[in-house]
């Protein structure tokens, strides 16, 4: 949900100002900053632009600034008019229902959090706190039903809790020093593995083959009888590996073609003007020979005349051609190297987890 607003309007009397407008949701708070009309040039106004869309923007302290209570009858005081006030109207409506939705999530976060603490002191039996969990699970879902909450608060919600199913399921399995040991070795052995894949990032030859390696770890992490806190950070190392990959790839292969396209794209430039100057030239030339011959040579009769720089335009055309072809070639591979690391880099941010908690699992 768009929480930045950036438009026109007047501020007092008349006096025409570029308004920077943002929610505050933890707050309930309308922040609303004023930059007149003489201050705004395509900087600032680019700037502003960006930080709509989420980027970073330090606001002057010397412009006028109000602050205005979300849960007001209007987002606006009384001096303040905009160009657009339908789009305030919006605002106002979508920022209302996050600031409830905000505190309801914040209710449940804390309701999840002491939950946490009770499972973490282990004062009941882990089957009841399983069932507990799975109550949880599905009062949070019917929220996001109802759109009591948004998507990514319930989101956030249930990845918590299922840490809680996790760590339930690793209470259930740690039960003895023997247990805690192997789950040590086990741990140690992956760590290997994941740091072996690192180690080999440096041939690209083999960066096909540590993708695939590193999924095959994830399901091995997902499927071995570890604690939460091992899983993240196993899912943690995997993932700088990742990321690493990504950034290899990146360098060598995009880098590479976006090179080659400017610099085809430079040449092609300079072809299309010293074609169109020979172009010119050739013109000129049969004005000059039409103008001495005073019709004693047909038209085709050029030819002979002329043909060095025909051939020229000729050769400079077919060349252009080509590298037209070459440049579509190029930039198909650039958007199919692009997907494909978007790809990679989605499958890589995908942390293995259990997709499921089920009373069998409870029960395990």
């Amino acid at each position: 949900m768009q929480q930045h607003l950036v438009l026109w309007g007047d501020i007092g009397t008349d006096r025409k100002a570029l308004l920077a407008i943002h929610l505050n949701e933890a707050q309930s708070k309308v922040w609303i900053h004023a930059f007149p009309k003489e201050r705004v040039d395509q900087v600032l106004q680019d700037q502003l632009f960006a930080w709509r869309n989420g980027g970073e923007f330090q606001f002057p302290e010397d412009i006028p600034v109000w602050e205005v209570d979300a849960n007001g009858d209007s987002l606006l005081p009384r001096e303040i008019r905009v160009d657009k006030p339908e789009l305030i109207n919006r605002a106002q409506s979508d920022w209302g229902k996050l600031i409830m939705s905000t505190r309801l999530f914040n209710v449940c976060k804390e309701e999840l959090q002491l939950f946490k603490q009770l499972v973490t002191s282990g004062t009941e039996k882990v089957d009841e706190q399983w069932n507990r969990a799975q109550e949880l699970a599905q009062k949070y879902a019917d929220m996001k039903k109802e759109r009591d909450l948004t998507w990514e608060q319930a989101g956030a919600l249930k990845t918590e809790l299922d840490t809680v199913f996790d760590m339930l399921k690793a209470k259930k399995r740690l039960t003895s020093e023997k247990d805690k040991e192997q789950h040590k070795k086990l741990t140690q052995d992956l760590e290997k593995q994941i740091e072996a894949q690192r180690t080999a990032l440096i041939y690209p030859e083999e960066w096909n083959n540590i993708f695939d390696q590193l999924r095959k770890i994830q399901d091995k992490v997902k499927d071995a009888p570890l604690g939460w806190g091992h899983k993240r950070t196993l899912f943690d190392q995997i993932n700088s590996v990742f990321d690493s990959l990504k950034q290899y790839r990146k360098s060598q292969n995009e880098t590479h073609l976006k090179d080659r396209i400017g610099k085809l794209t430079k040449i092609l430039k300079g072809i299309e003007e010293n074609m169109q100057k020979d172009k010119e030239s050739l013109q000129a030339q049969k004005d000059k020979l039409s103008h001495y011959i005073r019709g004693n040579k047909s038209s085709g009769d050029w030819g002979g005349l002329l043909k060095i720089t025909e051939d020229r335009i000729k050769e400079k055309e077919e060349k252009a051609a080509d590298i037209r072809k070459t440049l579509a070639d190029l930039k198909k591979k650039l958007e199919k190297e692009q997907q494909r690391q978007h790809k990679e880099s989605k499958s890589a941010e995908e942390v293995a987890a259990p997709a499921e908690h089920s009373s069998e699992e409870g029960d395990a």
